[in-house]
Parts: C-alpha cells; structure tokens; sequence
C-alpha cells in the first residue's frame, strides 16, 4: 500500500495499521511529509524488521518471486515539458527579456510605476529561463547515459557476434547490430518540473507520470527485497531486485549461479 490516503483509512480499519499507528488516525498530509522526510530512516527499518522476522523464523529464503508495478508520482503527467517545446519557450523568453530590458531604457521611472513593474517582470522571465535551462541540461544528460547504454550494448553483441564465427568458422546469419544514434536530446524527451525524476510510464489506465517499484517475496509473502526507480521497463531488473534481495538480508549470499 503506497498511497498516503489508503494508509490514513486503514488506521480506521486495519489491526494490523492500527497497532502501528497507536490507535491514532494521522491525516494523510502529514504521512505523505513523514514518509518523504524519513525516507532514508524507512528504508534502514524495513532491512531491521526483515532481520527480526528471520530470527523469529517468519522470513525464509526458499523460492522468490519478483514483480513489478507503475506508481503514480506525485505530479501530472501534464505538467511535464518536452524538449522542443523546451527550446521553442526559451526562444521566447530571451526575446521578452530583451524587449523589457528595451522598454526599461526608453521609460522614465514615473512610466514605469504607472505602466509595468519591469524589475519584477524581468525577474520573473528570468528566473522561468533558468529553470527551462536546467531542465533542458537533465534531459541531455539523460540523452547521454542512453546512449552510452546503447553502445555498451552494441559492443557485446558485436563481440559476441566476432566469438560466434570464429567458433564456427562461418558468417553470422542475420543483419548486423547497428550502433546506437549519437547527438543530442529526442525532442519527445519530457521532463516533469512538479516531480523530476519521475517519468512518463504505460499504465492499465494509459500513460501516467510514474515510478517503477519492484518487489521479491518468498513462498510465505513477506516482502525480502525491493526498490523504485524510473526505468520504464522491467526487462533490466533482475538482477538488481536480487541485488536488493541480498542487500536486505544482511549481506548474506542466499543465491548461487552454476
């Protein structure tokens, strides 16, 4: 259960949320501030309790299952910015700084406190440019990473291609890997002022702005190990759910590979 609001109403009609909760019914605004203020503190008790429940022996490490889910940020997905529009909107904002900054030349200070506030419209303008700027320096970033992703990708398949002939002394079948394409920033690329590491996912309901949580549990269902992250898809995560299963479980070696 993530949701701050469904947390509030089952302090009314959950034991289990009840004994937690005191017999107390705290408003959902103030779990949603306590959650996001002792983020770091909640994830060092899940690992406590996941310890405790191995002492008692509720926690047993046989066969895991792994799944994913969408959660929904805390922003709309239309309060996300795409990159051309990005560019198109910083191009208009230089232009009305520097109109201002014309106007401001040509009034005399009486005009100006009759006609515009130029001082607090400049800033204004400002202040919004800097922030599309910022924006736009993510989504390259992120432009960046994708690609140094896709190459390493191409590269062990490239590799894997040159092992396979000379294995088998023969071409490999098939079209070639291509590289991925270098440059800048998709102009689909969006960014989310509201919530900035959030990202656009597919969802039962469409597309929503999201995070991607995964979670492991045993055959008796308590949850062993499990995170958020923004990766749209679920194809790159088992490893790293396993990773957290370990990380979880103090540091213990539950898996082997053969």
């Amino acid at each position: 259960m993530f949701s701050s609001r469904k947390i509030e109403a089952a302090t009314y009609d959950s034991v289990a949320f009840r004994f937690i909760a005191g017999n107390h019914h705290p408003d959902h605004d103030t779990i949603a501030v306590f959650r996001k203020r002792f983020l770091a503190e909640i994830s060092g008790w899940f690992k406590e309790v996941l310890l405790i429940g191995k002492e008692l022996g509720l926690v047993k490490l046989g066969t895991i299952y792994i799944d994913g889910t969408k959660i929904q940020a805390n922003a709309s997905r239309h309060k996300a910015m795409s990159y051309a529009y990005m560019n198109e909107l910083e191009a208009r904002l230089e232009a009305e700084i520097a109109r201002l900054l014309a106007l401001a030349d040509q009034q005399d200070e009486k005009e100006k406190a009759r006609e515009l506030d130029i001082p607090l419209e400049l800033g204004l303008r400002k202040d919004r440019l800097e922030k599309i700027r910022l924006a736009k320096e993510v989504i390259d970033q992120r432009a960046r990473e994708r690609h140094e992703q896709g190459k390493a990708i191409y590269n062990q398949q490239q590799e894997s291609r040159r092992q396979r002939e000379e294995q088998t002394d023969k071409k490999s079948r098939g079209r070639k890997p291509e590289p991925p394409p270098s440059g800048p920033a998709l102009n689909k690329d969006q960014f989310n002022f509201s919530d900035p590491e959030s990202r656009i996912m597919p969802t039962s309901r469409g597309f929503d702005q999201c995070y991607n949580a995964q979670a492991a549990v045993n055959d008796d269902m308590p949850i062993v190990g499990g995170y958020s992250n923004a990766h749209v898809l679920d194809r790159k995560e088992f490893i790293p759910v396993l990773s957290a299963v370990i990380s979880q479980g103090n540091g213990r070696d539950y898996f082997s590979c053969g």
